[in-house]
């Protein structure tokens, strides 16, 4: 996603950038990481069908580049591929590019492309085309959630036929992961790609209604092995209710984003499968001005995280679903880059009064949305009377999903008084989670130059050991400093048939479709 642009984009480019991210296409493979569940029921597999997948939302456009929405996180690797990829476990594996190589600075990068891939429009993959796609990412004028990723790029350019060369202002040992995310797209074809899309994918585009379904079928030019369905459909159900209905019922084979209320229904129905995350990278936050008054104070701040029943929102707010934050940072405590010097935010209405009343704060407000996110007006509800018990206010203000970003998207707008619920969903790997709390990128406007200084250290340095040191600092600092309040990590789940198989879901809660088959039983 936001979203961190135009999902965000333009509302739901909020809602997604800032609320969305991305998908778990990259991760920290030099240390481990990951972030994909068990696939759904991985047994025999039979060639053709058709795949009915369902969500309570629509898909709006088909540009990978100008992603916005989670939902359409799930089209990107059926249609679109990578200089590299990642596999179940999060490692990197050559895609687009068969192998690379870095200076001894790691700051020029060289790719050797993949002979004999073509778009589907017949334009064929040469180094020449990967440079057009990566500067139309970098572009002024083109809104990508990616911008801050690529920031360290200083200009990319093609070394004969097959091999693309990246030249870097700063060193970065991470680059392949990073690659992962971006999607080389033809951008000759740009005007015509919700119509029919050029891809190099295992799919592509049959028809397209924005907002209410998308029909893939096999590209039988992808230069990979031949996808075992005929044909996958994602559709847009009426709403989160009717969607489970025509799971429950057999309209749809999978069905995306369950709501945390009926996760515990299906995973109870035998002819149903519930697949997870392994370690969830989707986190809420609740965002503040930090430029402005009440919320320019840290004491504020970190008033708001002792005043959290964070047990009581996990279990009322999102039905036990996911687990609290307790350090108020981005990373899962089973993460295994979580670490640092940390101070625990337990819930303490004692510390949060001492903090507000040194501040002389006793009122602020929050700026939710109305009709939709249940889960947010819960949770607003529950802080709302831990502040009322020491004498502060917080007024509940909820708008049309329309209206809601307009406060506060994109970063750099001033909103003072306001708390902001949002949440966020990026790959499982440091360099992700803690990039949305860059200068520039989140909607809190946090800018710390000891923190910039160590996530550009960090993605610098070879040794995995001495990287997790930096990225322990990086943690501390955000703890201290509480830029967000991160209250629990959720998680976004999907359900599928049990005749379902090869369907995995990443970090991020995208469903990975690349694999998915029917089964032969």
């Amino acid at each position: 996603m936001k979203r961190l642009v135009a999902l965000c984009l333009a509302l739901l480019a909020v809602l997604a950038l800032a609320a969305c991210g991305g998908s778990d296409r990259s991760t920290d493979s030099a240390t481990g990481g990951g972030g994909s569940s068990a696939p759904a029921d991985d047994g025999a597999a039979r060639e053709g069908g058709t795949l009915t997948i369902g969500a309570a939302s629509g898909i709006p456009q088909l540009n990978p580049v100008l992603l916005g929405t989670a939902w359409e996180q799930v089209l990107v690797p059926l249609l679109w591929d990578g200089l590299t990829k990642l596999d179940r476990v999060g490692k990197v594996e050559p895609d687009l590019a068969t192998s690379w190589r870095a200076s001894a600075d790691s700051k020029t990068w060289t790719f050797e492309l993949r002979d004999g891939v073509r778009f589907s429009n017949g334009t064929a993959l040469t180094s020449a085309e990967v440079v057009k796609a990566l500067d139309y990412y970098l572009a002024p004028d083109t809104a990508t959630q990616w911008k801050t990723a690529l920031a360290p790029i200083k200009d990319v350019k093609a070394d004969g036929p097959t091999q693309v060369v990246f030249t870097l202002k700063t060193p970065n040992v991470l680059l392949p992961n990073v690659l992962a995310n971006i999607m080389v797209v033809d951008v000759a074809s740009l005007k015509t790609i919700n119509r029919d899309p050029a891809v190099t994918g295992p799919y592509k585009v049959s028809e397209f209604v924005p907002e209410d379904h998308v029909t893939l079928v096999r590209n039988d030019a992808y230069f990979g092995d031949p996808s075992p369905l005929d044909e996958i459909r994602l559709v847009k159900a009426a709403d989160s209710t009717a969607a489970v209905t025509s799971l429950r019922s057999g309209d749809l084979d999978a069905l995306w984003s369950i709501p945390s209320s009926d996760v515990a229904q299906l995973e109870n129905d035998s002819s149903l499968t519930v697949v997870k995350p392994q370690i969830t990278s989707q986190y809420v936050s609740w965002e503040y001005d930090m430029t402005t008054p009440p919320f320019d104070d840290v004491r504020v701040r970190k008033a708001v995280a002792y005043a959290l029943d964070r047990e009581a929102i996990l279990k009322a707010a999102y039905y036990g679903q996911g687990q609290v934050s307790t350090t108020n940072t981005p990373l899962a405590e089973n993460s295994s880059f979580f670490g640092g010097d940390l101070v625990e935010y337990d819930y303490d209405l004692d510390k949060a009064k001492q903090l507000f009343d040194a501040a002389d704060v006793h009122s602020f407000t929050w700026w939710g949305v109305a009709g939709q996110y249940p889960e947010w007006n819960t949770s607003a509800q529950i802080l709302q009377a831990s502040l009322k018990k020491i004498g502060v206010t917080m007024k509940i203000q909820n708008t049309e999903l329309s209206n809601w970003p307009a406060k506060f998207y994109p970063a750099g707008r001033s909103f003072p008084g306001l708390l902001v619920p949002n949440f966020q969903s990026f790959p499982p790997d440091p360099a992700s989670q803690f990039g949305f709390l860059r200068a520039g990128r989140c909607e809190c406007n946090w800018n710390n130059d000891e923190f910039e200084s160590t996530i550009d250290e960090a993605l610098g340095t070879a040794d995995p050991g001495a990287r997790q040191q930096l990225w322990n600092k990086a943690q501390e600092l955000i703890n201290q400093q509480v830029p967000i309040i991160a209250p629990v990590q959720s998680m976004t789940e999907t359900a599928t048939k049990r005749s379902v198989v090869g369907l995995w879901v990443d970090g991020g809660g995208a469903p990975h479709l690349e694999r998915a088959a029917l089964s032969a039983e």
